[in-house]
């Protein structure tokens, strides 16, 4: 599942994430983890997870949102 950043994360895992990014849940360090890219950002289910990030599929399509690769 993706996940698009709606409010900046500044203090990530290993980098930050901005409005508008796009994150992809993976498996880092034994855990569900949010990533950009190969970097690891938040702990699925954390607190930023819950209220910076919303699941990409409930985002409108009107809204500009930037994929990371």
């Amino acid at each position: 599942m993706k996940f698009v950043v709606i409010k900046d994360i500044p203090d990530g895992w290993e980098t930050d994430a901005k409005s508008g990014d796009i994150l992809h849940v993976a498996t880092w360090e034994g855990f569900p983890t949010l990533m950009k890219g190969k970097k690891a950002i938040c702990d699925n289910g954390s607190k930023y997870h819950l209220e910076h990030c919303k699941p990409l599929d409930l985002v409108s399509a009107d809204r500009k949102v930037k994929e990371v690769k």
